[in-house]
């Protein structure tokens, strides 16, 4: 492997004190050296910004975009606009990597002269000291596009993340991230119809950390994944295959905005009116499909029915108890 090779390491980085230092660490750590660790640092009442000027003391690799005012999208953009890398791979300031991802990836998308290489990674709870849960799998290590996308739809592994990839920096650095929740999945679909050559590193070597205040999993964040995987169904299709796996893989997405809706107590028939109509043109794709579960089949043909089996069972027994819809470290 040629280490000439320079990745840009754009971290993204707001309200996130209790965190960030660790993620910091872990990329200055990292076993692989030719990096350039940009710090698209938005300020917040918190002590983030503090930090990240401690750790750029010590490391004179490390960058610090000061993006006050910005949103993700643009704070990601910005950290693009100054990078340098041959490759690029983007991080949020509460997750952390083990030493030697960055290495294998490089040395994967090397090896196979691929477009972007994509690790194994470990959802941690924060709460949870069971050690997470981990998403490997013994998969061929070279994907082209249609087999790329094959793998993604099944949720199984890998998906639309930006966080567990590292991508070929000239092949991607004019695609620029939105102001959309969810910019990454938007920002995304626009990657995978850029890049051939996908490679699979069957290791665990990236941590997501699901905080107990995240908005990732919050009725507006989920609607505009959902509109995101619209988009993605859409591009796969127009290629003329995978197409009951497409119309599956939405209408779980549809099924998942309308669950984090009800949850949050957000749901109301106008709002998800759209999202209905689409599950309603999909069920009997879903009904067909021989890879759907048994449940997920059920969920078709009584939405096929006019009527959702989820709404009916939480509106008459169980009420889940509301949450909030934002809270102050929530990023727009």
């Amino acid at each position: 492997m040629s280490m000439s090779k320079k990745v840009s390491v754009v971290i993204l980085i707001y309200m996130v004190e209790e965190y960030v230092e660790k993620c910091i660490k872990s990329v200055c750590n990292q076993t692989f050296n030719e990096l350039e660790i940009i710090l698209a640092v938005r300020r917040g009442e918190d002590h983030s910004f503090e930090i990240c000027e401690r750790c750029a003391a010590g490391d004179t690799r490390i960058k610090i975009v000061d993006r006050q005012g910005k949103t993700r999208g643009q704070g990601r953009n910005e950290g693009m606009r100054v990078a340098t890398g041959d490759y690029i791979l983007f991080v949020d300031g509460d997750d952390w990597m083990e030493p030697t991802m960055i290495e294998r990836l490089v040395s994967s998308i090397e090896e196979y002269q691929a477009d972007a290489a994509i690790c194994g990674d470990i959802y941690e709870n924060e709460d949870d000291q069971k050690g997470g849960v981990k998403h490997i799998a013994a998969l061929p290590k070279v994907f082209n596009r249609e087999s790329f996308y094959r793998e993604l739809l099944t949720r199984k592994t890998f998906g639309v993340e930006v966080w567990n990839k590292l991508y070929r920096f000239s092949k991607i650095k004019d695609i620029a991230f939105g102001d959309e929740q969810a910019e990454d999945r938007f920002w995304s679909n626009q990657v995978f119809e850029r890049l051939d050559v996908f490679t699979y590193v069957p290791s665990a070597e990236f941590h997501y950390v699901i905080r107990g205040n995240s908005g990732s999993r919050k009725p507006h964040v989920m609607e505009s994944s959902m509109q995101a995987d619209c988009i993605l169904v859409e591009n796969i299709k127009k290629h003329g295959y995978l197409m009951q796996e497409a119309s599956y893989y939405l209408f779980c997405s549809c099924y998942a905005a309308v669950y984090a809706a009800l949850h949050f107590d957000y749901f109301s028939f106008d709002s998800c009116e759209t999202t209905y109509e689409t599950m309603k043109n999909l069920w009997k794709d879903v009904v067909r499909y021989p890879g759907a579960r048994k449940q997920d089949k059920v969920k078709a043909l009584l939405t096929g029915l006019g009527f959702h089996p989820l709404i009916w069972f939480v509106r008459t027994s169980i009420r889940l108890m509301p949450a909030g819809l934002f809270d102050e470290t929530e990023e727009k």
